[in-house]
C-alpha cells in the first residue's frame, strides 16, 4: 500500500508490485503531490511571465518555452511514470531516475532562461532583490563553476555510499528530497556552466570545457564499483515480502551500476560534442566579425597580392611599382 504523509501530502510508492512488463512500463503511473505540484507551479509561473512580456509588446523566444516544458516533462516522467512506481522495487530504476533528474532534465531547464525571464517581468524592486541575491557572497560562492562541479559530483557518491540511500527508501521526506536535490544540483551546475542567464561568474570556455570532460571519469568512478560489489548497497531489497520476480537483487544492482556508468558517460559525451560545436561556431562568428571590420575599413578597394604568392619577376615589379608611381606623381619631376 502506498504510504502518505498528511503534512505535505507526499507519497511513497508500494513495494509489493507485480512484475514490471513492457505494458506496465507505459501504463503504470503515480502522482506524488510533493513532486507534481511544484512542476505545475513552475510551468504556470513561466507561462505567466511570457504572457506579461507579450501583453507589453515584448517578445520571448518560443524555443525557450519549449526547452522549459521539456525539462519539466522529463522530471514528471522520472517521478510519476513507471520509474516512480517501481523506484523502491528495483535498484536499476532509481539509477535511471537519478540520471534523468540530474544529468538530462536540468539542461533544457537552464536553456529556458528562467532568471532572464524573471528579470524582464518582475517590478523594479523585485529585480533589484533578485540581482542582490544572485550577486551576494553566498550565491557567488555556490555558483562558482568549480563549486557546482564538486556539489554535482560528490553528492552522488555521498548518496550511494552512505546510509542516505537506504534512508531514501524508507523515509518519505528523504525519498522526495533526494529527487529535488538531484534536479537542483544539476540545474546549478549547468546554470553556471552554460551562462544563459545572468550569472555571477563567467569562466573561460576552456575551463568550462574541462569540467564537462570531467563528468566522464566521475560516472566511471561512481558506476563501476557498484557493478563490482559482492554485497548490496541496501538490505531493503531483500526484506520480508519483497519481489520474487526479475533479476536477483545483486544482479539488479549490477545493472544499476552499469546505468550510472554508461548513461552518465553518454550524456557527458553529448555535452562534449555540444561544447565543441559551440566552440566551432564561436570561431566562425569571430572570423565573420573580422571580415566585417576589414570590409568597413577597406570597402571595395583592390587588395594587394601577398609577396609569397608572386613569381620572382613579379616580386621585383611589385617592389618597384610604388616607387615608379611616386616618381610619376611627384611635383618636382613634373616641374622639370
Amino acid at each position: 500500500m502506498t504510504t502518505v504523509s498528511g503534512a505535505a501530502l507526499a507519497t511513497m510508492p508500494d513495494v509489493n508490485l507485480p512484475p514490471l512488463t513492457v505494458a506496465r512500463m507505459f501504463t503504470s503511473w503515480t502522482l506524488d503531490p510533493a513532486m507534481v505540484l511544484p512542476i505545475i507551479a513552475a510551468g504556470a509561473l513561466y507561462l505567466w511571465g511570457v504572457r506579461v512580456l507579450r501583453r507589453r509588446g515584448d517578445t520571448w523566444e518560443r524555443s525557450r518555452v519549449v526547452y522549459w516544458f521539456v525539462g519539466l516533462a522529463i522530471i514528471f516522467v522520472a517521478t510519476s511514470s513507471a520509474l516512480g512506481v517501481y523506484d523502491r522495487v528495483l535498484f536499476s530504476v532509481p539509477a535511471i531516475q537519478h540520471m534523468l533528474l540530474q544529468m538530462i532534465a536540468p539542461v533544457p531547464l537552464v536553456l529556458g532562461a528562467p532568471m532572464r525571464l524573471a528579470m524582464r517581468t518582475l517590478p523594479k524592486r523585485g529585480r533589484a532583490l533578485l540581482l542582490a541575491v544572485v550577486h551576494s557572497a553566498p550565491a557567488r560562492f555556490l555558483a562558482h563553476p568549480a563549486i557546482t562541479f564538486l556539489l554535482f559530483s560528490v553528492s552522488q557518491f555521498v548518496f550511494y555510499y552512505t546510509p542516505l540511500y537506504d534512508w531514501s527508501l524508507t523515509n518519505v521526506w528523504a525519498h522526495d528530497l533526494s529527487h529535488v536535490h538531484f534536479v537542483l544540483a544539476g540545474f546549478l551546475f549547468y546554470w553556471s556552466l552554460l551562462g544563459v542567464d545572468p550569472v555571477p561568474h563567467r569562466p573561460p570556455f576552456v575551463f568550462r570545457f574541462v569540467m564537462v570532460v570531467g563528468l566522464g571519469p566521475v560516472h566511471i568512478l561512481l558506476g563501476i564499483p557498484i557493478m563490482m560489489m559482492a554485497t548490496l548497497v541496501s538490505d531493503f531489497y531483500v526484506g520480508a515480502g519483497r519481489r520474487s520476480w526479475g533479476p536477483t537483487p545483486l544482479a539488479d544492482q549490477q545493472i544499476g551500476g552499469g546505468v550510472l556508468w554508461g548513461f552518465g558517460d553518454v550524456a557527458a559525451a553529448v555535452l562534449v560534442g555540444a561544447f565543441l560545436r559551440q566552440w566551432y561556431r564561436s570561431d566562425e562568428r569571430e572570423a565573420r566579425r573580422m571580415d566585417r571590420q576589414l570590409d568597413r575599413a577597406h570597402g571595395e578597394s583592390a587588395t594587394v597580392t601577398p609577396w609569397w604568392l608572386l613569381e620572382e619577376g613579379d616580386k621585383s615589379a611589385e617592389l618597384l611599382g610604388p616607387q615608379r608611381d611616386s616618381e610619376r606623381t611627384s611635383p618636382r619631376k613634373r616641374s622639370r
